[in-house]
């Protein structure tokens, strides 16, 4: 029965890399990009923008968990190879 449910897993697996996953990469990645543009409205200041917004303060709490993986993308040293892959 093991087998079994292991070759289930495994068809499923690869149909899912073979129709969608592409496209679900697409789409996580869409969210993130957009999740770290809104953490650049919420922290303008810490990069030198002033944005006077009253929902910024309400959006705090939503992303202070973020707030590390957001930092790490932003100071991430970039190369010209990233941009080529895309």
């Amino acid at each position: 029965m093991s087998t079994l449910r292991r070759l289930k897993r495994a068809l499923r697996e690869f149909f899912f890399g073979a129709t969608i996953y592409d496209m679900a990469k697409t789409w996580a990645d869409m969210i993130r990009y957009n999740t770290y543009a809104l953490m650049g409205v919420l922290f303008a200041d810490m990069l030198g923008l002033p944005l006077p917004c009253y929902y910024r303060l309400r959006m705090l709490p939503l992303l202070m968990p973020r707030v590390n993986a957001w930092k790490t993308f932003v100071l991430r040293e970039k190369d010209i190879t990233e941009k080529i892959r895309e």
